[in-house]
């Protein structure tokens, strides 16, 4: 079999559209391949709190990739991989720049999402559907100081929930003033800042390098723009039938949507029939 390694997004496609509840179509599927020796491999834009639940959901979860990459999770082992930081004085003068302009901001480090405590509201309020803004506030670290909370921390990712339409380039403009940042996005609003050269196709590239893997083994799922370079990595990529038209783009297949299991369709199809990988 040359599929060695199945890589999942999870927000919006692994997951289903409540963004917390992974389909049982797919968890059949990923638990099935895992039998057969495939490892399974979150790669997500979320720190590992914001992800444990769906993991254990899956039951069968190996490694994880998180926020965009820039750190990697043996949950096997419950051994960090590697921690990639954003710079401590860019990383206060940043968090200054977005809590000054009202900018919804959670900070990711070691697997932990931080939250200013006088902003909690306004960031689970653009935490959406529902189901991720329980998510957020259930598993994340509310601090009265967000820059106090974070000295001595790898930050590996601050992520910006909502940037207004209308105040984006000039935003983008301020952080970029600031020093070198690897900017990204999941969704149209967002805005998801990481070390420069993070994202997820690195991390995967990375990943499957230390395990003696190639692109030809990896079975790989997005749905969104910071899914597309994993997507031109990976030989067998699928995007999500809900995934946007540069997501599709980039995979080599389509599946069925987030909803209707259609990782778990994929897998079936091309890794566990004894049809279809040609």
């Amino acid at each position: 079999m040359e599929i060695k390694l199945i890589a999942l997004d999870m927000d919006g496609t692994a997951l289903d559209s409540d963004h917390a509840t992974v389909p049982e179509r797919n968890i059949a599927a990923l638990r099935a391949a895992a039998e057969q020796g495939v490892v399974v491999v979150i790669a997500s834009g979320r720190p590992w709190a914001h992800l444990r639940t769906a993991a254990e959901q899956i039951g069968c979860v190996r490694y994880a990739l998180t926020a965009n990459g820039a750190s990697a999770l043996d949950i096997a082992q419950s051994r960090w991989l590697w921690n990639l930081g954003i710079p401590e004085q860019q990383r206060r003068e940043l968090i200054r720049l977005l809590l000054d302009r009202g900018i919804p901001v959670e900070a990711y480090a070691h697997g932990d999402s931080y939250i200013q405590w006088d902003r909690r509201e306004q960031v689970i309020a653009n935490a959406q559907p529902e189901g991720y803004g329980r998510t957020v506030r259930e598993n994340s670290l509310f601090t009265m100081d967000l820059n106090a909370a974070l000295e001595g921390q790898v930050v590996e990712k601050l992520h910006l929930f909502h940037v207004p339409p209308e105040a984006r380039s000039s935003l983008v403009e301020e952080i970029h003033a600031l020093g070198p940042i690897g900017l990204d996005s999941a969704f149209r609003t967002n805005l998801e800042l990481v070390s420069p050269g993070v994202n997820k196709a690195m991390a995967l590239e990375r990943l499957c390098r230390g395990l003696g893997l190639g692109p030809e083994n990896v079975m790989a799922f997005g749905d969104a723009g910071n899914d597309e370079g994993m997507l031109r990595w990976a030989k067998w990529s699928f995007a999500v039938e809900n995934a946007t038209q540069q997501a599709k783009a980039a995979a080599r297949y389509t599946t069925g949507s987030n909803s209707e299991g259609g990782v778990g369709m994929a897998i079936e199809r091309w890794l566990l029939a004894e049809e279809g990988q040609d």
